[in-house]
This record gives C-alpha cells, sequence and structure tokens, in this order.
C-alpha cells in the first residue's frame, strides 16, 4: 500500500496490554493501526509510556512500552522531559477519570504540565453534569492540549456548551474497530462447541455499570412468546470492581437467574477473552446488547465491535449508542425499562430478517470506524501538531455550486413485466422496437452483468423461486461467456446462442467482474457462491492489463464488494494497482480541466464511484477525497443552474464534452443518470453528507420528468425506460440498458427512502438524517 508523509516520533501515554481495560486495548489497536497504515515511523516508534497501578507493578510489558508511569506525582513531573529526551516530537495522551492517580485523576494534570512536546488528548468521558474538581481538571487539560479528539459529536457540542472549548480545537474521531470476516452464527457456534440455538451476547469486563439484570429480567418476561435463546454473558470482572468488591455483582445476577428459573438459558464466561476470541463470540451470536445505564457514555468499543460483525443490536440510547445505532442501524430502548427492552428483545428473536437488516446497516457504517482509517485521521493531527502539515492538494476551477434537491419524484414499485419479456432464457436481450423485444441483435455480458446486479436488488424485496432463477439463469450465462483459453469474456451472443467473438469488450469483461463480486457479497446459495468464485478467481488477472479507463473501474466495484464478504487471493492487490492507477490519473488532470480524460462521454460516475470504493476498502482517506472532489464537478457540471433546485441535465451523445469545448445536451442516456445515482450513493456512504442523498434524488427524479425536456423516460407501471431524450422527444424503444438503468435506480432510492424513515422512526436526529428527511 501507497504510503502517506513521514510521521513524527510519538509517544503514547496511557493503560496499556497486557494491563486489562477498555483504554489499554484501544491504545494498543491504535498503535497498531498506525503502524500498519498511516505513514512511515522513526525505527522503534511510536513509543508507550503505560499507566502503572504503583511502584513495583509486576507487569511485564512488551518492548514499545519504553517507560513505566507508577501513580507518583513526581513520576508524572519527570515523564515529559523523559520522553523529550528520548526524542519524542508530539504525545498521543488517553484519558479518563479513573486512569489517573489523586482525586478525580487530578494528578493527570501533573503530567501534562511537565510536558514540553506537543500533546494531542483523547477524551473518553466528557461529563454533562461534572462537580468543580472534573471540569476544573478537563478544563486545565483542554488548555494544556495541542489537539483535543473526542468519539462523538455530542461530546463536542458538551465541550462548546459547557466547558467552552472552541470547536476548532477538537477533532471527532470514531473509536476504532478491526474488519470482522462475514460469518455464520451457526457456524460459529459450530466450531464453538456450543449449541445452535439464537445467541444473545454481552461482553465486555463486568461490573454493576452493565446492568445485565435488566436483561436476564426481560428474557423472564418475554418467557415462552419467542422462540428459545440463549443469554452469553462474556467477560471476566473489572478489576478494579473485583478489587473494591470482590465478586459481589456475579453472585447477584447469579441469585436472580435462579430465581428467575433461567438457569438453562444464562451462561456465564468467566474471563477475560483476547481478540480472536472475541470475534468467534461474536460471529456466533445474533444479538448484541449493551443495557447499559450512563447517558453520557462517548464510546463503547464492545458495541462498535459488535457492529463491525454485522450484528443486530439492541441498545440503551447512551451516546455511542445513539450515534452508532442511529438511521436504522440497531434498536434502541428506554433507560431502566424492563419492558421495553423485552418488547425489542422479543421483536428481534422472532423476525431474523430485521435482525439481518439491521445487521448489514451497522457492519455498512463500521467500515468508515476501521482502525486503519481512524489511525489515518489520528495521524493527520499528530502531523499537525508536530508541525508537519503536508501540502493540500492542487485548487482546480469550480463550477457553479449545484443546489440540493428538495423534490421527491414518486417511488416506483418493484415490477419485472419488461425485463421477464426481455429474457428469452439464455440471456436479456438488448434491444426492443418499443416494448418488443429485438431477437435480431441478440444478448450480450454486458447486460446480462446489469441484470444480476438488479436481480440481486430485487431479491432482497422479492423473496422467492422467480428472481433466484434469473440469478442462476445470470451465473450460467457468465460461465458460459468465460473463455478460459484466452481468460476474457466474450461479449455478443446471437439468439439461438453463438457466440459472436472470441474476446469481447473491456467493458463488458469488467462489467462481469462488478457484477460477480455482487453476488459473492450477496448469496447465501453455496453453489452459486463456489461457481462465482471460481470464475472470479479465473477472469480477474485480465482486468489488471485493461488499457481504457472504465473497465477497471467496473472490476474496483466488484473486488471492493467481494472484499466486504471473503478475502480471495490477489484481491487486495488487485485494488491497489487498479486504484493506484485511478487515482494518480485523476490527481494528475489539470487544474483548469480536472477529468482525467480529454472527453466526457459516458457512464462517467463510474470513475469516482470506483475511486471512492477503493479508498474504503483499503481505507485510503485520500483516494475518498479524490474521488469526492471529482463527483462534486461532474455533478456540478451536470445539473441545470435554473429554477430553485436544479434538474439533472446529462452530457448528451451527440459530441459529448471535449476539453475546451462545450458539453452537448442531447441526446441523453439513462446509463449516464443511473450512474451519477450510483456515485452519489457511494459519496453518502463515504462521506455522511446528505447532499449527496439530494443528488441521488435528482438523478432519479430524471427519468421521471425533471429533466431538460420535462419529459418522462420510465414506465415505472411495467417497469421499463425509453433509451434516450433526444430533440424528438423521448426514445419510443425500450432496451435492457435503460430498462436496467432505470430498475437499479429505483431500488437504491427505495434503500435510501427506508432508511430516511428507520431514521425517523427511531427518533435519531443527526444532521444526515435531518437533510434526508427535508427531502420527502
Amino acid at each position: 500500500m501507497t504510503r502517506s508523509h513521514a510521521q513524527p516520533r510519538l509517544a503514547m501515554i496511557a493503560t496499556y496490554p497486557p494491563r486489562r481495560c477498555g483504554i489499554a486495548t484501544f491504545t494498543h489497536d491504535l498503535r497498531s493501526g498506525l503502524v500498519a497504515a498511516a505513514g512511515e515511523h522513526p525505527a522503534g516508534w511510536p513509543r508507550v509510556a503505560a499507566l502503572d497501578h504503583g511502584r513495583g507493578d509486576p507487569r511485564a510489558y512488551p518492548p514499545e512500552v519504553t517507560l513505566r508511569l507508577p501513580r507518583d506525582r513526581e513520576a508524572y513531573r519527570q515523564a515529559g522531559q523523559t520522553l523529550a529526551s528520548m526524542g519524542a516530537e508530539v504525545v498521543s495522551l488517553q484519558h479518563e477519570y479513573g486512569i489517573y492517580g489523586g482525586p478525580s485523576g487530578r494528578g493527570v494534570l501533573d503530567l501534562v504540565a511537565g510536558l514540553p512536546i506537543p500533546t494531542v488528548t483523547t477524551l473518553h468521558t466528557v461529563l454533562e453534569h461534572p462537580h468543580p474538581l472534573q471540569r476544573s481538571i478537563l478544563a486545565d487539560l483542554v488548555e494544556r492540549s495541542a489537539r483535543v479528539v473526542v468519539m462523538s459529536e455530542a461530546a463536542r457540542g458538551r465541550l462548546r456548551t459547557i466547558y467552552a472549548v472552541d470547536d476548532a480545537k477538537v477533532a471527532v474521531v470514531p473509536h476504532g474497530v478491526p474488519r470482522i470476516p462475514r460469518a455464520e452464527p451457526s457456524e460459529a457456534r459450530r466450531r464453538l462447541g456450543l449449541p445452535d440455538e439464537t445467541t444473545i451476547l454481552s461482553f465486555g469486563l463486568l461490573g454493576p455499570a452493565k446492568r445485565l439484570e435488566l436483561v436476564i429480567e426481560a428474557l423472564a418476561a418475554i418467557g415462552s412468546e419467542a422462540p428459545p435463546a440463549r443469554f452469553v454473558i462474556l467477560g471476566a470482572t473489572h478489576p478494579e470492581v473485583r478489587r473494591r468488591h470482590g465478586e459481589q455483582y456475579r453472585r447477584a445476577l447469579i441469585d436472580q437467574i435462579a430465581r428467575l428459573g433461567l438457569q438453562d438459558h444464562v451462561t456465564f464466561v468467566d474471563r477475560f477473552v483476547e481478540s480472536d476470541e472475541l470475534v468467534a463470540w461474536l460471529q456466533a451470536c445474533d444479538i448484541f446488547v449493551t443495557p447499559y445505564g450512563n447517558a453520557e457514555q462517548a464510546s463503547s468499543g464492545t458495541l462498535s465491535l459488535a457492529a463491525a460483525a454485522g450484528r443486530a443490536c439492541i441498545s440503551t440510547p447512551y451516546e455511542h449508542a445513539t450515534e452508532l445505532l442511529g438511521d436504522g442501524r440497531g434498536a434502541l430502548v428506554p433507560f431502566n425499562d424492563v419492558t421495553a427492552l423485552a418488547a425489542g428483545l422479543q421483536e428481534l428473536l422472532t423476525d431474523p430478517e430485521l435482525r439481518a437488516e439491521l445487521g448489514a446497516r451497522a457492519r455498512e457504517h463500521a467500515e468508515s470506524m476501521a482502525w486503519p482509517m481512524v489511525a489515518n485521521q489520528y495521524a493527520a493531527l499528530f502531523a499537525e501538531a508536530a508541525g508537519r502539515v503536508p501540502s493540500p492538494p492542487p485548487v482546480v476551477e469550480r463550477l457553479p455550486e449545484r443546489a440540493d434537491y428538495r423534490l421527491r419524484a414518486p417511488l416506483a414499485g418493484v415490477v419485472r413485466t419488461h425485463l421477464d419479456r426481455l429474457d428469452n432464457g439464455l440471456g436479456v436481450m438488448q434491444h426492443a422496437v418499443g416494448l418488443a423485444p429485438d431477437p435480431r441483435h441478440g444478448v450480450c455480458t454486458d447486460d446480462v452483468a446489469r441484470a444480476l446486479t438488479v436481480n440481486l436488488l430485487h431479491a432482497r424485496e422479492l423473496p422467492g423461486p422467480v428472481v433466484g432463477a434469473a440469478i442462476g439463469r445470470s451465473l450460467i450465462f457468465l460461465k458460459a461467456a468465460y473463455n478460459p483459453e484466452s481468460g476474457r469474456f466474450r461479449n455478443f451472443r446471437s439468439a439461438d446462442g453463438t457466440w459472436q467473438e472470441a474476446i469481447g469488450s473491456e467493458d463488458s469483461h469488467g462489467r462481469a467482474l462488478q457484477a460477480l463480486g455482487g453476488l459473492l457479497a450477496e448469496t447465501r446459495d453455496a453453489g452459486m457462491l463456489g461457481a462465482a468464485r471460481s470464475l472470479f478467481e479465473a477472469a480477474l488477472p485480465a482486468a489488471l492489463t485493461f488499457e481504457h479507463l472504465r473497465p477497471p473501474c467496473y472490476t474496483l466495484l466488484g473486488c471492493s464488494a467481494a472484499l466486504g464478504r471473503m478475502r480471495l487471493p490477489g484481491l487486495e492487490p488487485a485494488i491497489e494497482q487498479i486504484g493506484s492507477s485511478l487515482h494518480n490519473a485523476m490527481a494528475q488532470a489539470d487544474a483548469a480541466w480536472p477529468w482525467p480524460e480529454r472527453v466526457v462521454t459516458y457512464d462517467n460516475g463510474v470513475l469516482p464511484q470506483a475511486l471512492i470504493a477503493a479508498g474504503r476498502a483499503l481505507h485510503r482517506p485520500d483516494w475518498v477525497a479524490l474521488g469526492v472532489d471529482r463527483l462534486d464537478w461532474l455533478l456540478n457540471a451536470q445539473t441545470a443552474q435554473t429554477g430553485p433546485t436544479g434538474h439533472l441535465s446529462p452530457i448528451g451523445n451527440r459530441g459529448w464534452w471535449p476539453q475546451g469545448g462545450s458539453a452537448a445536451r442531447l441526446d441523453q442516456q439513462p446509463i449516464e443518470a443511473a450512474s451519477l445515482l450510483e456515485a452519489a450513493r457511494g459519496a453518502l456512504q463515504a462521506t455522511g453528507e446528505a447532499r449527496f442523498a439530494s443528488d441521488m434524488e435528482r438523478a432519479y427524479a430524471w427519468f421521471l420528468g425533471s429533466n431538460d425536456l420535462g419529459l418522462q423516460l420510465a414506465e415505472p407501471l411495467i417497469g421499463a425506460c425509453h433509451d434516450g431524450l433526444g430533440p424528438d422527444g423521448v426514445n419510443p424503444n425500450c432496451g435492457a440498458e435503460s430498462t436496467l438503468g432505470w430498475l437499479l435506480a429505483a431500488e437504491r432510492i427505495r434503500d435510501l427512502r427506508r432508511s430516511t424513515r428507520n431514521a425517523s422512526r427511531s427518533g435519531v436526529r443527526t444532521p444526515a438524517s435531518l437533510a434526508a428527511a427535508s427531502l420527502r
């Protein structure tokens, strides 16, 4: 992977393994992420100054721990000079009130007072109602820090309103999570030797703050109203709780379980589990629960891990849970409300489809929290604090900014009439005369690949044999299209099944890989999965040699989709190779013409979409940022600057848009509208910026008449779309490419609006959900 700018010599002050606490684990994972993803570090750095309980602490630390700090004011005061003498250029300090000595952890002020080098402080708790000493400690700590990091927007808001901290000093960086491989819970339970029954999991160092007695009481209230389930309480008692109170809380839970007759339904795993075993437990569970009682809890590593594993999460609405599980990514129930918790658990236990939906959305959101991406954000803060700010990218010429599109075109139903009409059993016929399929031009790999993508989306809405059979036919076609002698897909095939060429276009090869990657990410059919994987692996090498820009972009999208499900040989190197080439092509564009081609032609959105997807897959925020920048330019260029919102005005194919010339406005094609919608969706997923939801709605509305001529191209009642918008109006023919572009757009908007509704039902009001809701 290409590295970013060299990093300063970083010293990290925190608890550290083998000490068992959340801060220690966080610091270790952050350091590992920095080493792996955030740029070249001087040899032996980052180093760690580990917080001990006291002098003579018997722990044996790993070699990166070069300084041990007992709870001693003099040791704290000398630490800064010691780190400076080692050559440290910047300090990363983790703050939680309980890990430093003195009342409310006041010893941290002795430590920072002696630091002669810039400090970036991560605040794991920002209290809404601090007592005077706590307020004073935090205010002084922030004052002495070059930058401050919190893990939620709510925490930044409290710093501003309660502690009078300038927003410019505060960065919001989420709690990092590892990438957790997908796994079926039943198979994961088998590997752990567990019975194959629905499993609810709670994990973490045990103590009264976990409020697990509420879950036990809720399970008793559910009784026989839901399928039997097992509640697993995973984790040792917190060392501080055990030191002060012994195993009192665990014994109270055991007594409660016996009193309610739940001995056969609750299991304790009383030990500290390392990361690999924790992943196995997360994969084995169906539901993850955090019924905590502290509304101000700014982070929960366990909840973040459960989201990354794609598990359905139910939680009380403490700060971190509200932000992580909002927008329909999980279930939130009121604090200390056993009735509501029981109702929420019962719904999840009885509805496996709901569990799958919540888990998928949580996993998708957690991609932005992966440790390499989080580490890159911290690395930029450390470099800034040390005075090593990288040069900004060159400024490109800006077009007039598009306005938000605040209209909502009617949502079409899932209608397959025309698609089924075009399907001759062999494949999807390319062309139609009016609505009648035209067999003279046969079928092609391009359109079969597009149809496979649409069918995978339809399968979510129309489970059953019809769509499943269509997916199977598409896979059979692609297997037949692949020529093992050349390593390439053929494209054109006559209606009688005869192939018209030995090697198809690069576009068709790339689109086939894109569709196969989507199938690998979606299917649960073992036979299809094996066939698609074999075909994908065989066809991928040829795509690494393509000369044109779009075919590698289709390949990148397929690789990025597959990477979310499995690790295939050569997958990440392929994304790195193609992504680097695409990034270079876009970054080297002339400032006055920021497009990597001399002519803007067709399916243009796929270029920034692919770079954004590759950036997300490899945790390269610079790729994501460049892709978003070029997409903004493309969308501004294709938005009519008329009316209060502006409608989509795609570049026409009668001349395209040459550098230094004017953009053709006709004929406009559905492929461009669908391409821009898909790219905006990728940008929305990557950034969370709701303006891209507005761009999706604008592109969708183009099909339904919000365009230069005010004419409707889509035929929602039969699931068809006309082939273009020309000077004489709408093209009367409804071919495969146009129809599939419309059907794809409709499904993407269905998913977008469903997410908006779920956000409204949950009551979560984030900037993104408010902006998306304003489009209604």
